[in-house]
């Protein structure tokens, strides 16, 4: 038997091609059937979009007076000469080392708590470091874990999977979204096919809508690159004298690992946990937030808000820069309870989430670093919101969180958003928003080798002593 007609249930059901050119064929009935699919869609839309705007009249000119408040607040970091006074602002802000957050033993690690590691593992790499020096390293730091040296495809074949890689079936693939075969990992059981990875919202749209025999829900999403990335700034008077630690883990602070599902919502995600984690590690508590009405704010910043499902879904995505944190320091985000991470509109009206939301504002200052300065500001606290370039090793983390030092990120594939709380070494430690069984429960180290290539933009979430940590 020919292996494409066994491999053909896996592409559209009604496909009229010969599977020679991996289920593309001409378009025929199945172009007819994704056409009606979309008037289908679309009227589907526009009813739920005339709803949505009936059940939303009451508060429309509330979200106009709100806007126009969010306008002038936001002025300030509009242009050059305004960004120029705010950084200003910043470094007068923070003068006094006395200000910052003190570390204790239990995130402030010493080169003693790691007890297979040499000195040179922590000796931060000026440039020289290849491919072999992270992997002794990584080895030496991380070695111990429990699943060190994993991969998705060890960690799914536990589960009962076998790869599928039919160079029809990829190739095929590739037409219908250039690049996709290289973040898409594809996995048989039970008699179905499982894919894994992820790509841009849209993309998932289409291959959804192509590959009606294939289960697409453990991919994830990552967005389309959106403004300007903000340049790095110096750091304030007051992290002047800050000497970085062997290794900071602010985990201990942080909440649980959010999951933003197959939205793009990835920066909202990560504000909001910063916000938490800044919250936490001022009070030593901090209530679950809400990344949908984060992604709402954010969106009216912008200028592209619709409504509530449009924020849900996360549009595509957030501008970079230090001013989605901004907005946050002022007008801050509602609880979770109010609008739960996997519900596409609020339990409660808009009135009770943007009064909830200024109980909960960002104690911090954002400010655009350098890579070089990551380890001081983490050192003094700081979490770092983090943007960077896709690559294909995201789409193959096992379960001990590595990244490879080799393969650095091409940003292909979009972008993705993240909150970096920590580091070992050359080791970043960053919380992802792709759920617990991602990574290291959520969890990845990345190389510095790896950010360096991957156009990060880093956010530093800076953090004066208010109240003593707690301990």
């Amino acid at each position: 038997m020919d292996p494409l007609d066994d491999n053909r249930r896996y592409w559209l059901e009604d496909d009229g091609g010969d599977g020679g050119d991996g289920g593309d064929g001409d378009g025929g009935d199945g172009q007819q059937d994704d056409d009606q699919q979309d008037d289908d869609q679309q009227d589907d839309d526009q009813q739920d979009d005339d709803q949505q705007d009936d059940d939303q009249q009451d508060d429309d000119q509330q979200d106009d007076d709100q806007q126009q408040g969010d306008d002038d607040q936001q002025a300030s970091g509009d242009g050059d000469n305004n960004d120029d006074q705010y950084y200003d602002e910043v470094n007068d802000s923070f003068t006094d080392p006395d200000q910052l957050v003190e570390l204790d033993d239990d995130t402030a690690l010493s080169a003693e708590d790691f007890p297979n590691a040499t000195e040179e593992d922590f000796q931060e790499d000026d440039g020289t470091w290849t491919e072999t020096d992270y992997d002794d390293s990584a080895k030496n730091l991380f070695g111990d874990h429990e699943f060190f040296g994993d991969t998705q495809a060890t960690k799914l074949a536990a589960q009962g999977y076998q790869e599928f890689a039919d160079p029809g079936f990829m190739g095929g693939l590739n037409q219908v979204v250039p690049g996709s075969a290289d973040t898409l990992n594809f996995y048989e059981r039970d008699g179905r096919l499982h894919a894994f990875g992820f790509v841009e919202a849209i993309a998932l749209q289409l291959l959804m809508a192509r590959y009606t025999g294939v289960d697409f829900s453990n991919v994830d999403v990552s967005v389309p690159p959106k403004g300007d990335i903000a340049p790095p700034q110096p750091l304030p008077p007051a992290f002047a004298a800050i000497e970085p630690k062997d290794a900071v883990d602010l985990r201990k602070f942080a909440t649980p690992i959010g999951d933003q599902g197959q939205t793009s919502r990835c920066s909202a995600f990560a504000w909001t946990h910063a916000t938490e984690l800044v919250t936490n590690m001022k009070t030593g508590s901090a209530p679950r937030l809400s990344p949908s009405f984060t992604m709402l704010e954010f969106q009216r910043m912008q200028g592209d808000a619709k409504d509530y499902k449009y924020a849900y879904a996360g549009g595509d995505g957030t501008t970079g820069g230090p001013d989605p944190g901004r907005l946050l320091t002022e007008q801050g985000t509602c609880r979770q309870e109010l609008w739960p991470d996997s519900s596409e509109v609020p339990v409660t009206s808009e009135r009770v989430l943007l009064a909830d939301a200024g109980k909960h504002t960002l104690e911090a200052t954002p400010l655009p670093i350098s890579l070089e300065d990551a380890r001081k500001v983490l050192s003094a606290g700081c979490p770092v919101h983090v943007s960077i370039n896709t690559g294909q090793q995201f789409s193959d983390i096992g379960r001990d969180g590595m990244f490879n030092a080799a393969e650095a990120p091409s940003g292909q594939h979009g972008r993705h958003a993240m909150l970096m709380v920590g580091y070992t070494g050359n080791f970043y430690i960053i919380k992802n928003s792709w759920g617990e069984d991602w990574g290291d429960k959520g969890y990845c180290y990345v190389p510095k080798k790896v950010l360096e290539g991957s156009d990060p933009e880093l956010i530093a979430v800076l953090v004066k002593k208010d109240e003593e940590p707690p301990k």
